[in-house]
């Protein structure tokens, strides 16, 4: 019987002996290693425990906004397949437990995002759980530019994809309420990057003169395109939108941004010319 997954939920908590069962092995022992190749299919399934038994080699492992950061095998046996994995359209699924004798949950595949090869210790690596959420895969995709600045730099560019940390502070400080409307609600406004984040250097994805902070529907009219700021820093509009949709939004041709700033339009100009919907 065939290794596949059509019956299994991500979320839901399973042990060795009943995946093992369901496998068509006839011991769990079959599948009690950290690494599983089941034979004959091209398959890669890892049963991770973060803290294992003291008896253990205690591997660095853990699971932390959205990503697995996982050490190999000490004999590196399986490290080249992990590599190639996404090359050779082998499938990586995820079992991922807290506790040592506690069923683990089963987290569907994974996507190698970085990894060092080691030769005296443990390889590393750093996957992405499968996710449809934006952020996510913008945070995946760019993780190899994050990794080579001190880990607090890391948090805070992290933190700037959602607007938060760092970067919303700045925008906080630099404005004082919405960049537009002047509202001054500050759980309500957005931070938002203006130069979008996944095409920006990680000094830009920090600077406050990358961010706009703006009212709900200013922040999502922005980032789609439908709104931009010309250099005089009134309000652009497209003709994606009619002036009578436009105006049930609460915008307006009067609007425009309360400051200038001069570093903030080379960031203004790149909305302008790849983000704007003329």
């Amino acid at each position: 019987m065939a290794v596949e997954f059509s019956m299994l939920k991500i979320g839901n908590l399973y042990d060795r002996p009943v995946l093992a069962a369901m496998w068509g092995y006839e011991s769990f022992q079959a599948i009690a290693k950290g690494v599983v190749t089941p034979k004959g299919q091209n398959l890669i399934v890892l049963f991770v425990t973060r803290f294992k038994q003291r008896s253990l080699t205690q591997y660095d492992d853990y699971i932390e906004d959205g990503l697995l950061y996982w050490e190999g095998e000490d004999g590196h046996g399986n490290d080249q397949r992990v590599v190639q994995a996404e090359e050779r359209g082998t499938a990586i699924h995820l079992f991922y437990r807290e506790l040592h004798h506690r069923p683990f949950e089963y987290k569907g595949l994974l996507c190698l995002s970085h990894h060092d090869l080691r030769v005296e210790r443990p390889s590393r690596f750093i996957f992405a759980l499968q996710s449809p959420d934006p952020i996510q895969n913008d945070l995946v995709a760019h993780e190899e530019e994050i990794q080579v600045v001190p880990e607090t730099e890391r948090l805070e560019l992290r933190k700037s994809r959602i607007g938060q940390g760092r970067f919303r502070e700045g925008l906080i400080q630099s404005w004082g309420g919405c960049a537009v409307t002047g509202a001054t609600q500050m759980d309500v406004l957005k931070a938002s990057h203006i130069k979008p984040w996944r095409h920006s250097t990680n000094e830009e994805r920090l600077s406050p003169a990358n961010g706009l902070l703006l009212a709900p529907t200013l922040d999502t009219l922005f980032d789609a395109g439908y709104v931009s700021f010309a250099e005089d820093g009134k309000i652009l509009t497209s003709i994606a939108i009619t002036p009578e949709n436009y105006s049930r939004l609460g915008v307006s041709a009067e609007m425009k941004l309360l400051r200038f700033a001069r570093e903030r339009e080379p960031f203004l100009q790149h909305h302008r010319q790849a983000i704007f919907l003329r």
